[in-house]
């Protein structure tokens, strides 16, 4: 799957709270990978057919990464995604900024990890692993 750099006007945003605020996350992501929408087919190819033949199925649940710099701060990665590791969050991201009509990925997702790494004389980092709870919904702002 491609990582995508975040771009200066991108904000990523998650509700740590079941109804509480979203929190921007935007500082500490340097990539987020594959956040989108896509369908499973069902194959309804007939004996006689010609060439198969396939009709939309429901909604695949999509997996997705961020990552970046290691922080400790209640509002930094550690402080947000190693306390919901294992539960249903909002999730929020606005690709090329919030003004209106600019595109928007909302979501219930489950974080299904959270993992930080680092090396001798490197920087800290950590990476949140999400998959899609229920659909996806893609509009604007």
């Amino acid at each position: 799957m491609a990582k995508y750099k975040v771009s200066s006007n991108s904000i990523f945003r998650v509700d740590a709270t079941a109804g509480g605020t979203l929190i921007n996350m935007t500082a500490y992501i340097d990539t987020i990978d594959g956040l989108g929408r896509a369908y499973g087919q069902l194959d309804v190819t007939a004996f006689a057919d010609a060439a198969e033949r396939f009709v939309p199925g429901i909604e695949l649940a999509q997996e997705w990464t961020v990552a970046g710099h290691f922080d400790d701060t209640s509002t930094g990665p550690h402080g947000v995604f190693s306390l919901v590791v294992g539960t249903i969050v909002t999730t929020e991201w606005n690709p090329a900024g919030t003004a209106s009509t600019r595109p928007k990925f909302t979501t219930e997702a489950l974080v299904t990890f959270y993992r930080v790494r680092g090396e001798v004389k490197g920087r800290l980092e950590y990476e949140a692993g999400f998959r899609q709870d229920g659909t996806m919904v893609i509009g604007t702002n």
